[in-house]
Formats: structure tokens, C-alpha cells, sequence
């Protein structure tokens, strides 16, 4: 009797405690509006992201889920978690997403349907993933404005930053480091960097960097992707006096409108002198070592760096306050090219610059409602030839450089020593000998 009385306690218990578990399992994975997603329509597909959190109390190993396009189930798929999320983990989502069949923007649904194999519980289990249906998935690259002086103690971390991203990124990077009331004060920047604290490294005007690190941020603001491709090249006038300066903005999408406007800035990479002295609160700072190399170097350095070499360097900038705007002409028709010509006159009068093989152009396409870089180039000056793009002479002529080409068939995107092949907006090709 006392037998079958303890059988019905434990019974009783293991009925509670399972009741208890099962009531403990909430399966509530809820997905956030996904990444815009660019598709060439000649692809089967590319990774579009989606992220998910996890707001239940179940630890979760994986999904299923369907997306859909106008109530049309485009895929049923399983996917299994890399690593399991607890609860108020989030995770992203990699989906593949096919073109559609014309050109055009849309949004896809994507539906979380069950979770560790249970039913979904979140309240909102789906989220819209827009989808960009190009020709072209166009090439974004990231403009980072340092605002720096040598006087600043602290201005060693955005130095190093900004090193690290060009180093990591290349030509992706178009960087610009503004210098406040020091020996390589931008006159034509002062306005706006005197609103700024020092340093301060900023991403496309939508994104303040900090410290010595920012890849993550900087890859991050590249998966945004972009609506246009921007290539720029520029050339000097035959007096050497003149820089043609002429971008080429392709959208891979339709626009009625045109909210954008463009700046142009002229940098020096390379720049030194004995007499400069960059202050630097970091020398010794053995606490911060290991972040990045860079950084390790203003590390090792003296509180008052000498001969230090400041690339980037803006020396002429105009359109950085108030975008100049009316060049591109709307509506803004997919895949077809707009450019125009602007002129730096009167290099010479710069005293600043020490090195003109080392001058670079940057051009950066704002969006005029929102402040934001949308999008951004660089390239090196060509040397003056009757074959050349444009000189100041002929700004405004209407054919422009449309692609360029080493002499083994590669398409390059600046001018690059040799002989360079390049095809203009009205059909002429014409050899171009670059010998910087």
C-alpha cells in the first residue's frame, strides 16, 4: 500500500515537472525588416539577410521558413543555426533570392513558420526583404572624413583608423582628413569641420566612427549597396595650373527625381615636414596594444611626433557645405550614363601641396534630403595629351570617357602607367599614355 502511494507521488511529481517543462518552451523567433538586396537578373540568385531574435525562453537550433512574392511561395527552406541562440540572441539569416523576371524594385515576404521543429508563436513572424532587380549590382565604396589637427592629443586614434581602412579596404576607401588650424588647414572645409570635435572620423555622413577599429562598421555600410555606379578620372591642362575633373554616374534603377548634389575634394597623400609636430597622447600606451598594427605604431611613437607622413590630406574642396546640385537630369533612366566636367583652377596657387604626382580627386554624391554620401570615387590625375578626356578648354564638351582598358583587355576604373585604351561616350577609342 505504501508501495503504490509512493508510485502515485512520483508520478504526480514527474507530471508536474513535465508540465512545467513544456510550459517553459515558448518557440517565439520574430524576423526583422531584412537588408536591401541588389539581383542581377542574369543570376539564379544572391544572399539576402534577415535578422532574428529570439524572445522566447527556448534555446533555438533552427527554422523554417517560405518566402514569397505577391502570395506566391518562392521557397520552403530548413535552416540550421551555426550556433545555437538563447534567449534575446539575435542572429542573421542568409536567403537566397532570385531576380525577378523584369527590372524594377519589390519586396519579398519572408515567414518564419516553425521553430526547433514547433510552430512559430511570435505575434509577427514575418518580415519584408526588398529586392532590387538590376542589370548591374553597382559598386559602393565608402567615404571617411577624419576631422584632425596635429595641436590634438587624441587625434592619433582617427590617424590610425583611417590607415587601417585603407590598408584593409584599398580603393574602396575614399578617405579625407580635414586638418583645423595647424600648418595643412582645409580653408574651403573649415566651415564645417569647426563643427566637429577632434577627432572625429565620420562614414558617409551617417556613421561616426570611434577609436583605433572599424571594419566591422565599414563592411556594414558596404552591404547597404548603393542605386549608382560612380567613376570619376581627371586631367591636368597642359600648364599643369588646371585639374578637369569629370564623374560618371550610372543608377542601376529608375528615378523620378533627383535629390543629389556632389562635392569635390582634392587630397595629398604622403605629406611631411621636420618643423610639424603631431601631438599624441598614446606613446607608451602598452594597455592598447594589439588592436591594429596602425595603431601599435602610434603606440611605439613619441608624445610629439616628428616626420610623421599625413596621407589623405585635404588641400581644395568645394560643395562640402551645400552639394552642388543640377547636373543630373531627371527622371533617371536605368543604365544610362550622366556626367559632367567641374575645373580646380589655379593649383598653383596652393601652396600647401608638396608633391602633385601625389594628388588624388574625390568626388562624393550627397543626397540632398537625408545629408548622406551615397556613394563615392577616387582616382589619380592623368597628365595632359591631345588625347586626353577633356582639358579646361574643352569643359564642355560633351563626349566623355566611358570605359578604359589596359592594353591586355582588363578593365581598370582610374588611369594606370602605360598605355591605357579608352572609349568615349560618342564611340571613339583612343590610346592614352599615362606615365604616372
Amino acid at each position: 500500500m505504501l508501495r503504490k502511494y509512493y508510485i502515485q507521488i512520483i508520478t504526480l511529481i514527474a507530471i508536474f515537472l513535465y508540465t512545467v517543462n513544456v510550459n517553459a518552451q515558448e518557440y517565439i523567433l520574430m524576423p526583422t525588416a531584412g537588408q536591401r538586396v541588389y539581383v542581377p537578373i542574369t543570376a539564379k540568385s544572391v544572399k539576402g539577410k534577415i535578422k532574428v531574435s529570439n524572445i522566447g525562453r527556448t534555446t533555438i537550433q533552427n527554422i523554417d521558413y517560405t518566402l514569397s512574392f505577391n502570395g506566391r511561395e518562392l521557397a520552403s527552406e530548413h535552416y540550421i543555426f551555426p550556433q545555437a541562440l538563447g534567449h534575446n540572441d539575435d542572429a542573421v539569416v542568409e536567403v537566397d533570392v532570385p531576380p525577378y523576371t523584369e527590372l524594377g524594385e519589390d519586396e519579398l515576404i519572408f515567414t518564419i513558420t516553425k521553430v526547433n521543429g514547433e510552430r512559430n508563436s511570435a505575434t509577427i513572424s514575418y518580415a519584408n526583404l526588398p529586392r532590387i532587380t538590376v542589370t548591374k549590382v553597382p559598386k559602393r565604396r565608402i567615404a571617411v572624413e577624419e576631422y584632425t589637427a596635429m595641436w590634438c592629443r587624441y587625434c592619433p586614434t582617427g590617424i590610425a583608423l583611417m590607415e587601417n581602412l585603407s590598408h584593409t579596404f584599398g580603393d574602396d576607401f575614399v578617405g579625407i582628413a580635414v586638418h583645423v588650424d595647424d600648418p595643412l588647414t582645409c580653408w574651403d572645409y573649415y566651415s564645417k569641420a569647426k563643427g566637429n570635435r577632434f577627432p572625429t572620423v565620420d562614414m558617409n555622413r551617417s556613421r561616426k566612427l570611434g577609436y583605433v577599429l572599424g571594419v566591422d562598421e565599414f563592411k556594414a555600410e558596404q552591404e547597404t549597396g548603393a542605386d549608382m555606379d560612380l567613376e570619376v578620372s581627371a586631367v591636368w591642362d597642359e600648364s599643369k595650373n588646371n585639374i578637369t575633373v569629370t564623374p560618371v554616374v550610372t543608377f542601376r534603377v529608375n528615378r523620378d527625381e533627383t535629390p543629389y548634389g556632389f562635392a569635390y575634394v582634392l587630397t595629398e597623400d604622403g605629406m611631411t615636414d621636420s618643423r610639424w609636430v603631431q601631438n599624441n597622447a598614446y606613446s607608451g600606451s602598452h594597455g592598447d596594444r594589439g588592436v591594429t598594427k596602425e595603431f601599435d605604431e602610434i603606440i611605439d611613437s613619441p608624445g610629439e611626433i616628428r616626420n610623421l607622413k599625413n596621407n589623405f590630406v585635404a588641400i581644395a574642396a568645394d560643395g562640402v557645405m551645400s552639394a552642388r546640385t543640377g547636373y543630373l537630369k531627371a527622371p533617371i533612366k536605368a543604365d544610362e550614363a550622366q556626367s559632367h566636367t567641374y575645373v580646380f583652377k589655379n593649383i598653383k596657387s596652393k601652396n600647401v601641396i608638396q608633391k602633385k604626382e601625389n594628388l588624388r580627386v574625390c568626388v562624393l554624391l550627397i543626397n540632398t534630403i537625408t545629408g548622406k554620401i551615397e556613394n563615392a570615387a577616387k582616382c589619380s590625375i592623368s597628365e595632359f595629351s591631345t588625347t586626353a578626356i577633356s582639358s579646361v578648354s574643352e569643359g564642355t564638351r560633351t563626349a566623355v570617357e566611358a570605359e578604359r582598358y589596359t592594353l591586355d583587355g582588363r578593365r581598370i576604373t582610374t588611369p594606370q602607367k602605360g598605355i591605357n585604351i579608352v572609349k568615349y561616350s560618342d564611340g571613339r577609342v583612343s590610346k592614352e599614355v599615362v606615365t604616372n
